[in-house]
Order: structure tokens, then C-alpha cells, then sequence
């Protein structure tokens, strides 16, 4: 076993706003690292399988970077004012980040949860200097088909410009803005899947109740990424069974790619 160590992290978007997270580095000079991008609702620390997930990959000698993107966690703005635009934002951000410390800059993944899959292939427009891609569970838009896009949801943006989002794995209720409801139901992430060309993998739960798998033959082709399908997994891949198997899948994938 590698030993870990853990410290919080403070940096800054070229508006002066605050960004935090968790960098965990191997005992290792120079180690490659992963960004993790959470989803909708997510913070640094929400998800477990996430958590559950640091130790064995610095333990595979990978550094670890979870942010916690704007209007999330500890980081600036409020929930309202976070969008699908403003985290791929912070995608960029991170990666500038990354690039300062005391690692490989020329190996850095990403790793996008849910609608930080979205986030980072929004981001890959700018051509960041990326290795390759590990998506979790990851929801790509498609023009409005978003479990979001409700009557309910559309008649409160329209009123009071807010909808109201409850987080899965905390009950949460938390309040978005309407920036985020056009984007869920406007955005199409598919023409940006042309700046993916690099390595990447899709890792889905058979059972995600949230996004479902119609998608993904389609987006596997568009990105020309590797797809496997984790059995028992929901979205949070909350069965420890299937949870290894996510963690194992993306040590063994980054060990071909990220090494």
C-alpha cells in the first residue's frame, strides 16, 4: 500500500472566485492526477462510491483532486447561480489549478459524474491538455429530455425565474435558477462530442433509475469511447458490489492510459 496524503485546497477563477477541494497525493514524486467533477447537486464529498474510491486509486499512485464546483460546497456563488456552463467553467479552472502543483502535467484524466459528464465535454472545446476520461454514471443532454423538465418546473421558473431540486442520496431540497433550466431544456451536448479524442470510458450501472441507458450506444459512437455496463449499479452505484467494480474498472483503465 502507498500512503495518502489529504489536504484542502483553495484556488481561484480569473473572476477572483473561490474554489475548494480535497487533494489526496500519493507517496510518490511527479504522480499522474484525476480530476473528479461532481453532478447536479454533488459536492467533493457527497457521493460514498466516490469516497470510497480515493484510497485505492492513490493507492494505484494517482493523485486525486475533488472539487467542489461554484455555487457547491464550500465554493462561491449560490446553488441558483451554478449551471452546466459554469461548471465546465470550472473544469478549466481546476485543470489550470493541477498544473501548479508537484505533479505529471502531462497526465492529468478527468473523471465526470452524472452531469459533470456534461461539464467536461462542454469544456473539451477548449482543448485542454487532458490524457484521457472516465465518465460515472454520467447524464448527457439532449435537448430538453431531462426527468427536470416538468410542468411543475416549467410554471415555477416562469413565475419566480427558481425550481426546486431534491438531492438523492440527502433529501436536500435546494433551489436552482433558471440559467440551469434552459440549459436542461435547450442543450444538446452532442455536437460538442466532436472535441473528445482521446481515450474514454463510460461506466454505467445497469439499474441507473436516474439516466437510464438509451443513450449510450449513440454517445459511445460519438465519442468513440470504451462502454461497460456494471451489473446492480444504480446512479450512485449504492451496491458495494457494483460499487468495486466501478473503482477496479477505472484503476485498470487508468493503468493502461494514465501510467
Amino acid at each position: 500500500m502507498i500512503d495518502m496524503k489529504e489536504e484542502k485546497v483553495e484556488f481561484y477563477n480569473d473572476k477572483n472566485q473561490k474554489l475548494v477541494g480535497l487533494l489526496s497525493l500519493p507517496d510518490r514524486e511527479n504522480p499522474p492526477i484525476t480530476i473528479i467533477i461532481h453532478g447536479f447537486k454533488g459536492t467533493k464529498e457527497y457521493y460514498p462510491f466516490v469516497n470510497n474510491s480515493i484510497k485505492p486509486l492513490t493507492d494505484a499512485g494517482i493523485a486525486i483532486l475533488r472539487i467542489d464546483c461554484r455555487g457547491s460546497g464550500e465554493s462561491d456563488l449560490e446553488f441558483k447561480d451554478m449551471s452546466i456552463k459554469t461548471e465546465a467553467e470550472d473544469v478549466l479552472t481546476a485543470i489550470d489549478f493541477v498544473k501548479t502543483l508537484d505533479i505529471d502535467s502531462n497526465k492529468i484524466a478527468l473523471i465526470g459524474i452524472s452531469m459533470g459528464a456534461t461539464a467536461i465535454i462542454l469544456a473539451m472545446k477548449n482543448k485542454p491538455n487532458i490524457k484521457t476520461i472516465v465518465f460515472w454514471g454520467p447524464a448527457f443532454y439532449y435537448s430538453g429530455k431531462s426527468h427536470y423538465n416538468t410542468p411543475e418546473n416549467r410554471k415555477t421558473v416562469e413565475e419566480e425565474g427558481i425550481f426546486y431540486v431534491k438531492a438523492t442520496l440527502t433529501g436536500k431540497v435546494y433551489t436552482a435558477g433558471k440559467e440551469l433550466f434552459k440549459e436542461i431544456t435547450s442543450l444538446d451536448s452532442r455536437p460538442y462530442m466532436k472535441f473528445v479524442k482521446i481515450p474514454a470510458l463510460i461506466l454505467r450501472g445497469s439499474k441507473d433509475e436516474i439516466v437510464g441507458l438509451s443513450k449510450d450506444e449513440e454517445v459511445s459512437k460519438l465519442l468513440n469511447a470504451e462502454y461497460k455496463l456494471i451489473e446492480k449499479g444504480d446512479h450512485n452505484f449504492t451496491d458495494k458490489d457494483s460499487e468495486k467494480e466501478l473503482i477496479k474498472s477505472t484503476i485498470n483503465w487508468f493503468n493502461k492510459w494514465l501510467k
